[in-house]
């Protein structure tokens, strides 16, 4: 006969395990897209998820921004942060230069 609760035991342990594996992915995932930057308009800086979008007239990709920690309160911004998305790198890796302030007219 069968043990039926080392059965379970084992196919428990197996889904707790893939259900780890998926949420991590998807925490890394979502820390590997972001970018932290300086906000041009508060000058303080934050987590900022941009991304490249294609557009559809065959132009150069355009950077647009997912999620902002200052949303939803400053949605409808300038969106001056991209400014200095190419001076960032996507995740944790800091880059003091691109967290300069911004220079006020």
């Amino acid at each position: 006969m069968v043990d039926l609760t080392g059965v379970l035991q084992i196919a428990t342990i197996v889904m707790l395990a893939l259900v780890a594996v998926a949420l991590l992915r998807y925490l890394v995932e979502g820390v590997s897209k972001n970018r932290l930057m300086r906000c041009p308009e508060t000058g303080a800086v934050a987590f900022i998820g941009a991304e490249r979008v294609r557009r559809r007239d065959g132009e150069a990709p355009a950077v647009v921004v997912r999620s902002c920690e200052f949303w939803p309160e400053r949605k409808d911004c300038a969106q001056g942060c991209l400014a200095r998305y190419h001076e960032t790198e996507a995740g944790y890796r800091v880059r003091l230069d691109a967290l300069r302030p911004f220079e006020r007219p």
